[in-house]
């Protein structure tokens, strides 16, 4: 399927239609998403949520170099609702969700580097545990013996203590140190030394100090929750994480609350109930994990944005920025909406697509359950 789909955009590269896409899409707004850099074992090469530190540098690089403009979230929201100046065309927002380090560590000093603003949404209870987090950690360690070649693998793998291990771990009901603990009895029974991982931090958020350095060298940061969550996506948990977020980060930063009104949805679960409370208690945008390009008068409580990690490749990356991908994603509704109703996809307002009865999760990051 991949080589398929390769095949298709570069002959509509060589056809000229990612020029002729880029020069119609021009007055919409390309929000990009990004999680985090990989600073672990070497032998896992990446993913949706973890990238290459090499990877996003080359992002960036082409940006400027394709000249695709970056531009701050702020003025972004302004155009698209009107209310602003017209951006420049196929003006870029680069956007970054959760906390982790390795945004810190890597994606800030390249975006500095690079000159180009960018946002950070940041969910606080997190951020201020102070520790790994672990069914996060559980996830890749898994990943990463995955990935190890069976001829190098240890052979006295125990199976049975690592899955007892893994459901602990993954079970966020519990407080977070049984989850570390299990964490690092699954990495044992998998033969995965845990040390480096554990000292270049891959698994945690910035501390608070980070993240006021981060804002302080020019980082904008935003809302994503306090726990991860917006629960029943009622109006009353909606109030409260947001509450509770702004609180947290207002303390941190030496910011008051209400100059947080940027939001990100966690884990990309989005409802028409959360939008409208949302919009009610004055957040000026929030994205989502829907893939498309965000034209002016869009939803701007559901902004949709195209997502980058290291399972894009770079053709597909410029196939998304040139706004071919959306035209083509355009095209096949357009198409499916003239079949009978149970043979047709529709995209969810959680991001998925769905097909007759079946959901499939569109791309996205890595799931992020909530802390204890």
């Amino acid at each position: 399927m991949f080589a398929l789909k390769r095949k298709i955009l570069i002959a509509a590269k060589a056809a000229g239609l990612f020029a002729l896409a880029r020069r119609r899409s021009a007055p919409a707004v390309r929000i990009l998403c990004y999680h985090g850099i990989w600073l672990g074992d070497p032998v896992f090469p990446g993913d949706s949520m973890f990238m290459q530190a090499a990877t996003f540098r080359r992002r960036l690089r082409y940006l400027r170099q394709a000249g695709y403009p970056v531009v701050s979230l702020s003025e972004a929201a302004a155009a698209l609702n009107g209310s602003g100046p017209k951006l420049p065309p196929c003006a870029v927002v680069i956007t970054i969700d959760d906390g982790w380090y390795s945004s810190f560590k890597t994606m800030l000093p390249a975006l500095i580097e690079q000159g180009m603003p960018a946002t950070l949404y940041c969910d606080t209870a997190q951020l201020t545990g102070g520790r790994p987090i672990a069914h996060v950690m559980a996830r890749y360690v898994q990943k990463v013996c995955d990935k190890i070649p069976a001829s190098q693998r240890r052979q006295d793998i125990d199976v049975a203590k690592a899955a007892v291990a893994r459901g602990i771990a993954m079970n966020c009901k519990i407080t977070v140190e049984e989850r570390v603990t299990a964490t690092k009895q699954l990495a044992s029974a998998l033969g995965i030394d845990l040390r480096p991982m554990l000292d270049t931090r891959t698994f945690d958020y910035m501390t608070p100090d980070e993240l006021r350095t981060a804002k302080a060298r020019g980082l904008d940061i935003q809302l994503h929750t306090h726990r991860h969550t917006l629960g029943d996506m009622s109006a009353a948990v909606v109030e409260s994480e947001i509450k509770r977020n702004r609180q947290a980060l207002a303390e941190i930063l030496g910011m008051a609350p209400a100059d947080f009104h940027h939001f990100c949805y966690p884990s990309g679960l989005t409802s028409a109930a959360a939008a409208m409370a949302l919009a009610n208690i004055g957040m000026a945008t929030s994205v989502t994990t829907i893939q498309g390009l965000a034209w002016p008068g869009a939803q701007l409580q559901l902004l949709p944005r195209l997502h980058d990690g290291e399972n894009v490749s770079d053709l597909e990356f410029e196939a998304e920025l040139s706004g071919f991908s959306d035209w083509l994603r355009r095209s096949v509704r357009s198409a499916q909406a003239l079949l009978p109703l149970s043979g047709r996809a529709e995209l969810t307002t959680t991001g998925k697509l769905r097909f007759g009865r079946t959901e499939v999760r569109g791309r996205e990051g890595e799931d992020m359950a909530p802390p204890s």
